[in-house]
This record gives structure tokens, C-alpha cells and sequence, in this order.
């Protein structure tokens, strides 16, 4: 069944988050320990503040020479992002990061997070760019040679 809302695609996800004041070291922790490329930053009455992403972390921290042990979240995290309704359209949500060039979208009710989008959402996994350029289509027929 294809979703028909953002609501539909978060239905059942767990949301994962960190807090403005925790440093980036427990940031990485989380979202290594649940495989996510990113995570809403929420404030003590659980509103979204901003995002924390592997880009923020790579371009804010470590490329700068800031200790992850030491640097705080709301130093490098990407403040008030754009973000969704859980009745708004998968398009819409898809067009957003395309346009704005990132990989993650918040879904938001009243300001709480019930959930996040990523592109990768998006991309049906038998279609790889490789297939595309091979001419295979979703059903796969026998391994391509390499060599």
C-alpha cells in the first residue's frame, strides 16, 4: 500500500532525539546506536528546536576542531528547519528536501515531533542507480557480471 500522507509513513516509527544542551559525543552515540543519519533536537517541553545531522557533525565539529566531548548540539545543529503536518503529502515532502538540499524533514504536530522523513524514503531499493544503467528493471534477472 503506498502512503497517502506523511502520517502514513511514520505510522509505527519510533522517535529518536537529542536535546540542545547534550553534547555532540551523545548525539553520534544515539544515532549510531539507531542507525539514523539524523535527529530532531527538542527542548524540555519537547518542542523541535532544530536538527542534528552527520552533516552538522562534519561540518561544525570535526572539520573545525571543536571536541564532540565538550561541544554542545546547539552549538552545530541546524536551527528551526523546515518541517511538516502529518496530513501534508509525501510529494511535498520529497519536493522540500530536494529544493532545500538536505535529507531530512521533521513531521510535526503543534510543535512536537511525531516522526521524521528521509529521502531515502523515497527511493524504492530495487532501483538502483546500477540497475537503471544496466536496464534492469525491479525484478531482477541473473547477477550482472562485473568482470
Amino acid at each position: 500500500m503506498k502512503a497517502s500522507t506523511l502520517s502514513d509513513m511514520i505510522a509505527g516509527q519510533q522517535v529518536h532525539s537529542t536535546s540542545p544542551n547534550d553534547t555532540v559525543r551523545t548525539a553520534c552515540i544515539i544515532m549510531t546506536s539507531v542507525n539514523v543519519g539524523a535527529l530532531p533536537v527538542v527542548d524540555d517541553n519537547g518542542t523541535l528546536v532544530g536538527i542534528f545531522s552527520e552533516r552538522d557533525v562534519i561540518q561544525r565539529s570535526v572539520i573545525v576542531y571543536r571536541p564532540s566531548a565538550t561541544t554542545l548540539v546547539k552549538q552545530v545543529m541546524t536551527p528551526n528547519p523546515q518541517w511538516l503536518s502529518p496530513d501534508a503529502k509525501p510529494i511535498e515532502a520529497y519536493q522540500i528536501m530536494i529544493k532545500g538540499k538536505f535529507r531530512h524533514l521533521p513531521i510535526c504536530d503543534e510543535g512536537k515531533v511525531l516522526g521524521i522523513v528521509s529521502i531515502r524514503d523515497f527511493n524504492p531499493p530495487s532501483n538502483s542507480i546500477f540497475d537503471r544503467l544496466r536496464g534492469n528493471t525491479a525484478k531482477a534477472s541473473a547477477p550482472a557480471r562485473l568482470f
